[in-house]
């Protein structure tokens, strides 16, 4: 007969709040699938299922009370840092990170997923691989963390890039220390007071991801209709629209590593006002969009313009206030349809 699980009371309300944290999380599950878009809802299915794995593996529970429950709970807890990866991308780039590759590194991708289900599947992740993995994971959180930050300015969207930046970080933050957690001695990650800490925290990251996607998907109106039609009217324009065209037609669009703050400054302002009018008045999410706006169709001035046939192209993008090439080509593309040298060609026939 199997040996019974016998649990301390402390135990006990480690379980508590793991489980609870299993709760609000598939309570989020449950509200994105309702709510979001298919590959946004899926996305967060992922990242809710490997998150509440976790949870269930680390439990205070002898590994062999687990039996074959246990290698897919450890497939799916190791698959949560490319989770978050894909919903990160989903929500500041608009896309599947697997939509993003080449198709040779979508090869390579697939070979690797299906190594990585073989190694925790059949071999129950023992091995030096379990280290590598580990060792990955930490490097795609470093590179969330990264680019979180190098996003946070030219996000226009005042709440979304304060929760959003808020809820990378920390659960970005949690995910690190728990990998260096696994990387570090057993006993520390082994004691009672490490588990009963990592689930009442998990608890707390959990409600507050719940609460943080409630925010961005927004809450259907309960307010009942006006049986009288209202006006339409539009909200009278910012005065600091016109200085800010103004001051751009001149050609201030043309500095290199223009930022927001930078901007705000010449037209002192405070950054955050601008924004606000940049987003909720001129219709740009996010302030590359905007700059944009104005240094392509100089590039394309200066491309159809035919006393400049032999500038390189590469000079026109720097003197419009691109800072290289490729970031260039893909917003021209990106707006126009076609590459600069493409575009060119039209007005040279």
């Amino acid at each position: 007969m199997e040996n019974p699980i016998l649990l301390a009371p402390i135990q006990v309300v480690d379980l508590f709040c793991r489980f609870a944290a299993v709760g609000v999380l598939f309570s989020l599950l449950l509200n994105s699938v309702y709510r979001a878009v298919p590959k946004v809802a899926w996305s967060y299915a992922v990242l809710v299922v490997c998150c509440a794995a976790y949870l269930l593996l680390t439990a205070p529970i002898a590994n062999h009370h687990y039996g074959w429950l246990r290698p897919p709970l450890l497939l799916l807890t190791d698959l949560t840092s490319l989770a978050l990866l894909n919903l990160y991308w989903l929500h500041t780039k608009d896309k599947i990170v697997l939509s993003a590759l080449p198709r040779w590194a979508l090869a390579i991708s697939g070979a690797w997923l299906l190594w990585i289900g073989y190694f925790f599947l059949f071999r129950a992740g023992r091995g030096l691989y379990h280290d590598i993995h580990h060792a990955l994971c930490l490097s795609i959180l470093v590179y969330i963390l990264i680019d979180a930050i190098k996003g946070f300015e030219d996000d226009l969207v005042e709440k979304r890039r304060r929760l959003r930046l808020i809820m990378i970080l920390t659960i970005s933050f949690y995910m690190v220390l728990l990998t260096l957690v696994e990387l570090a001695q057993t006993s520390l990650k082994d004691h009672w007071l490490f588990s009963l800490g990592n689930a009442a925290a998990a608890l707390l990251v959990s409600l507050y991801f719940t609460y943080g996607y409630i925010l961005m998907a927004g809450r259907p109106s309960t307010e009942s209709p006006s049986p009288l039609p209202r006006e339409n009217t539009k909200p009278e324009p910012h005065p600091l629209i016109a200085v800010l065209t103004r001051l751009m037609e001149e050609g201030f669009y043309q500095q290199n590593g223009l930022t927001v703050n930078q901007l705000a400054r010449e037209l002192k302002v405070p950054a955050h006002q601008l924004r606000q009018v940049i987003n909720a008045q001129m219709g740009f999410d996010n302030f590359t969009q905007f700059i944009n706006s104005y240094r392509i169709p100089a590039v394309c001035n200066a491309l159809s313009d035919p006393d400049r046939t032999s500038d390189p192209i590469l000079t026109i993008a720097l003197e419009a206030g691109f800072n290289s090439i490729a970031p260039f080509n893909r917003a021209f593309k990106q707006k126009m349809g076609m590459t600069p040298k493409e575009y060119r060609h039209r007005f040279q026939k």
